[in-house]
């Protein structure tokens, strides 16, 4: 039995009764570990032969502000000598430790280990630290849900190389509350394997062994016609360079030709977190310009938003927060271009093919998207006929991260809320017709591509599998319509604290209000 998680994860009580139960030793036959910050997250690697800075910052309690930092490294060809410590306040220390360290006030604090050897070779690892434990942002981090089993059962009953790979982690909130799926694949030994040596691969890097700039690999495997389990192509992230998210929306096709008929491709997204403007603008470029039906159901989405004395909403550090998905998706397919009369020419109002842009065109205009039926954007394009919907998952309100010093537009009710990380597609994409299914762990954020350890999965040709999804994604439309603000409320007020010092109010969108300016 092998355990591992990030390091959000080691305060909790069932988790160290795992660890106290399976040890701590990752070179054991059974462990429980963790790995901090990010297993395969992008770091500068040592020098050959040289020696290894790595380290543990560990908060004593989930509310303290005391950590013990100890260390980790590993030698090279030559022994280490000197051990260098940046807390991050200021403070410094010497020797290899453990040194226990209590912060003055909670925030986040860069640190950093400097080791020497004797033939004085140096080597570095910085990592963040955040206080409160509870604080603690969630990327980078090791994101992926992965369960891997060479058997179950036994006798006749008993099945191998069973892979699960989820986009719900393994607690109470995420097994009983919100939208989550689970893929397990029977029999699909190659499947496995892949997986078996990403395990490793991360508990390697957990103990400081595996450095790399750019992990991102893509693997394929053809199946298990015996079981079911589908040829599936996984991508195992972090992506330093490149961009597997865009890659594949942009392989969509909107309208293609079956015999003679001309067919349009739909395209479906059930999605926990969107903050990426380069995804957005394929998307919104797929519906309003290429002719694609699109539909996203989502939990949160970043946005510029507006205070009720008309102001752009500041961050903590006094800029403005920046034009966000919701309002690339807001872009309207058309614009209208004023040209002045002059030398006795009449005025020209021409209406003209809108582009994505910067994405500070939307309709939002700078309110919260607050409906009856949690539909805030049902928008269909002259060019092409597609189609933009737009759901939120549930009730939503302004919340401002700390950590990242931003403003987002969040989920306000934890019992209701897609999870999901996916994609649906039924059309044209990879060179071809089909039903096709991406899922996997890595929201569309720059911190799943750029920084955490995620996997994703494409299932082309799906058929069925695609079915099951297209049914879950319909009841939660459902759901969503249910659990949305009743017809006849007034839009709600947020009131938001930015500050000890001053307060704003953000008010939400009605369904009018949002349809003031559809096309």
């Amino acid at each position: 039995m092998q355990a591992l998680t990030n390091s959000h994860s080691d305060k909790y009580a069932a988790w160290r009764e795992l660890n106290r139960t399976l040890g701590a030793n990752s070179s054991a036959t059974n462990f429980a570990t963790t790995c901090w910050q990010g297993c395969l997250t992008a770091r500068p690697g040592p020098v050959p032969g040289g020696p290894t800075a790595w380290y543990h910052a560990d908060a004593t309690t989930l509310t303290s502000r005391t950590v013990v930092f100890s260390d980790q490294s590993i030698r090279g060809t030559q022994p280490i000598v000197r051990w260098r410590w940046d807390f991050g306040d200021g403070t410094r220390a010497e020797g290899p430790g453990p040194h226990t360290k209590t912060y003055a006030a909670d925030g986040t604090y860069k640190t950093s280990l400097t080791v020497t050897d004797a033939a004085g070779v140096t080597h570095t690892t910085r990592g963040d630290r955040t206080l409160p434990d509870n604080l603690e942002p969630m990327y980078p981090s090791l994101h992926s849900k992965l369960y891997l089993f060479s058997t179950v059962g036994t006798g006749r009953q008993s099945r191998q190389w069973i892979s699960a790979y989820s986009s719900g982690n393994p607690t109470y909130q995420q097994a009983r509350k919100g939208f989550n799926n689970l893929n397990v694949a029977v029999g699909d030994r190659t499947l496995y394997t892949i997986f078996r040596n990403y395990f490793n691969d991360l508990v390697r890097a957990s103990r400081g062994q595996l450095f790399s700039s750019n992990y991102f690999r893509t693997l394929t495997t053809p199946g298990n016609a015996a079981t079911g389990a589908r040829p599936t192509t996984v991508h195992l992230l972090p992506q330093t360079s490149g961009d597997i998210n865009r890659d594949i929306l942009k392989s969509i096709k909107c309208r293609y030709k079956v015999g003679t008929k001309w067919k349009r491709t739909d395209v479906r997204v059930s999605m926990l977190v969107m903050t990426r403007r380069g995804v957005a603008g394929d998307l919104w470029r797929l519906a309003m310009q290429q002719g694609c039906n699109v539909e996203i159901v989502y939990t949160q989405m970043s946005q510029r938003l507006k205070g009720a004395n008309g102001r752009w909403l500041a961050d903590e550090d006094g800029g403005p927060t920046d034009w966000g998905v919701a309002d690339c998706l807001s872009t309207p397919p058309t614009k209208v271009v004023l040209t002045k009369a002059r030398k006795g020419k009449p005025a020209k109002r021409k209406v003209v093919r809108n582009s994505v842009g910067d994405c500070s065109g939307g309709s939002l205009r700078g309110g919260v998207p607050v409906t009856s039926n949690g539909t805030w954007l049902n928008r269909t394009s002259p060019y092409g006929g597609g189609r933009l919907i737009v759901r939120m998952s549930c009730p939503v309100a302004p919340k401002y991260d700390p950590v990242r010093k931003s403003w987002a537009v969040a989920c306000i009710r934890a019992d209701v809320y897609t999870h999901h990380k996916l994609l649906m597609v039924n059309g044209h994409i990879h060179g071809k017709p089909q039903k096709y299914v991406m899922t996997g762990t890595s929201n569309w954020s720059r911190s799943s591509l750029r920084l955490s350890d995620e996997l994703i999965t494409e299932i082309q040709h799906a058929g069925a599998l695609y079915d099951q999804y297209r049914s879950n994604h319909e009841y939660i439309k459902k759901v969503v319509a249910k659990n949305s603000l009743k017809k006849g409320k007034k839009a709600t007020v947020y009131r938001l604290q930015l500050s000890q010092s001053q307060v704003l109010d953000v008010r939400g969108l009605t369904d009018e209000q949002l349809a003031a300016d559809e096309g």
